[in-house]
């Protein structure tokens, strides 16, 4: 909508009659929405992009009942209690020749306007102190030389208004669980974003010249150079947290076309190992592991794409390995947690110290199981099956799609067929989902035809698999979801479990690898007469369980699952 049609659009849609009279506060709000002819927001909008929130100050917002929730293109979506307020409206065509968009108003709810507000104090009240201290500064100290050692550079922004800024930014995404921390350059300002369950959410902007402060501040706390900004670089920061316990930050900085970004990885090594269960690994899948990582030999893999929860999984097993009797080495990059009774190593690339060398260093110091971090190249992978082969028990992760992919992967990296038959014994694949937020859990509604197209998916699951899960094979098709409430941050999901596939390196599949070169349909098809449960059907058997969504197991997986009705 063009910026001086605003007003026409609340003018020209309503009964002569009610063109001077407020939106009244009683009756259907849908009703009075066509009357006004405008859409009805009578939802909270889910993965709310708080960067549109600038648009409108938090001021303006309550004292005009209008604020912005989404921004398409150039159109911006303002939603209105009163879509009449003409004052509102006034504000609304400066805003829209200020930006250069076009506003779509819409009418809404005194309950949905309330949650939509929260947004502006929803990243802690903490920050906005910070960037009004900040800005009341009479100048930053940025300048500072690299000649002084970090320490002293410490103590120089320790009372400074920037140190409390990235404090609160850093204590807050350790409060709402986020795993990585982004702040990046955007069109003219800096953008935080936090990965919580795996998802990327918008938290708070700030001008130029506090993210540039920000991001040398990050960069003075992890020891890299802050005059340095043509090339990546990385590095550490310890945090304390709120309850005194230590949190790592592994940091890395990347030249972008507006500036620096800085993406900050939580790894929290106090955090106990989840078990089995926790993690999801249930029914035949965790069968097969769980005889698989008892075996004295061998190799076991835990394939998928990076963030997929590989490395806990690893951490899993190892908890169920650490005995007195057993030396366990591990060699990570980095290490995200620490076990008692585990050695753990840590490998440095920058000093020659691979995975490759790590790996030749740890079969010198008599292991009985040894953690690789992951099988990068042919070299790591060929140390990897002389070490199963000489009597070592091997995990590691692999970045393949799929369990079956695993095998042509290894023998792509040179790996001869008849020496990973001998070697290998189990592969996994994982993905992690969303989990339903336990708080807002309601049952889905599906239509005839996709609760039919439900039954036939389910259908095809074994009937043992199906009561390993606690499920019944002709039991009533239920779903769920969640609506959103402030526990989960509207978005309706809180938590995460994987969903898992194996493959079982029986006799057949030796045979496959070692005469077939582990021809990736010939091995897809055993591991189908094996009985393999795939991903997908994991993921199934879990929304059946009212744990995730069909939405969480497809985003995940590749195509769709069920098809829509129309």
């Amino acid at each position: 909508m063009a910026a001086e049609d605003i007003q026409k659009q609340s003018e020209a849609a309503l009964p002569e009659q009610s063109k001077a009279a407020p939106v009244p506060g009683a009756g259907p709000l849908a009703a009075q929405a066509k009357a006004l002819g405008v859409p009805y927001l009578d939802a909270t909008p889910r993965d709310f992009d708080k960067t549109v929130l600038n648009v409108i100050p938090e001021e303006a917002a309550k004292k005009y009942g209008m604020i912005p929730f989404k921004k398409v293109g150039d159109t911006l979506s303002v939603a209105m209690l009163n879509p009449q307020n003409f004052e509102a409206l006034n504000v609304l065509r400066f805003l829209a020749e200020k930006e250069h968009v076009g506003i779509e108003v819409y009418l809404t709810d005194q309950d949905v306007f309330a949650n939509i507000i929260k947004q502006y104090t929803g990243t802690d009240s903490a920050l906005k102190e910070a960037i009004l201290s900040l800005k009341k500064e009479d100048e930053l100290q940025l300048q500072v030389s690299q000649e002084k050692k970090v320490s002293k550079e410490a103590e120089v922004f320790q009372d400074a208004p920037i140190a409390k800024l990235v404090e609160v930014i850093v204590q807050h995404a350790l409060d709402g669980r986020a795993s990585d921390i982004h702040i990046e350059p955007i069109e003219g300002s800096y953008r935080v974003r936090f990965r919580i369950d795996g998802i990327l959410r918008s938290q708070l902007v700030f001008p130029v010249e506090v993210g540039r402060a920000v991001i040398s501040r990050i960069k003075i706390l992890s020891n890299l150079k802050i005059d340095e900004k043509r090339k990546p670089q990385d590095g550490r920061i310890r945090f304390e947290n709120a309850d005194g316990s230590f949190i790592d930050l592994r940091i890395s900085s990347l030249p972008v076309m507006e500036g620096e970004k800085i993406v900050m990885r939580v790894l929290d090594k106090s955090s106990n190992v989840a078990d089995l269960d926790k993690l999801g690994l249930w029914g035949r899948a965790r069968t097969i592991l769980e005889r698989k990582i008892r075996e004295p030999f061998g190799i076991i893999l835990i394939t998928g794409p990076t963030g997929s929860g590989k490395s806990t999984s690893l951490y899993a097993f190892l908890q169920i390995l650490n005995k007195e009797e057993r030396n366990i080495i591990t060699l990570e990059d980095p290490v995200e947690y620490f076990v008692e009774g585990i050695n753990q190593s840590q490998i440095k690339p920058e000093i020659g110290y691979t995975f490759a060398s790590g790996l030749r260093s740890i079969l010198r110091q008599d292991p009985n199981v040894i953690m690789v971090g992951e099988i990068r190249d042919g070299e790591t992978a060929e140390l990897a099956i002389h070490a199963a082969l000489t009597g070592h028990l091997v995990l590691s992760t692999l970045h393949t799609n799929d369990a079956v992919g695993s095998i042509p992967r290894l023998i792509d990296m040179g790996i001869e067929p008849f020496l990973l038959s001998s070697s290998l014994e189990a592969v996994a694949a994982q993905r992690l989902v969303r989990r339903i937020c336990e708080n807002c859990k309601v049952e889905q509604e599906l239509t005839p035809g996709q609760r039919e197209m439900f039954r036939k998916v389910f259908e095809e699951i074994p009937d043992e698999e199906v009561k390993l899960y606690e499920l019944q094979p002709n039991m009533q098709i239920t779903v769920y979801k969640g609506k959103g409430c402030e526990q989960c941050g509207n978005s309706g999901y809180k938590g995460r479990i994987a969903i898992y596939e194996v493959i079982d390196v029986d006799d057949e599949m030796h045979l496959i690898i070692s005469d077939k070169h582990g021809n990736e349909g010939e091995v897809r098809k055993a591991a189908a007469h094996q009985g393999m449960i795939t991903m997908k059907q994991d993921g199934i058997l879990k929304v059946l369980k009212g744990i995730t969504t069909l939405a969480e197991v497809e985003r995940v997986t590749e195509g769709k699952i069920l098809v829509d009705e129309e």
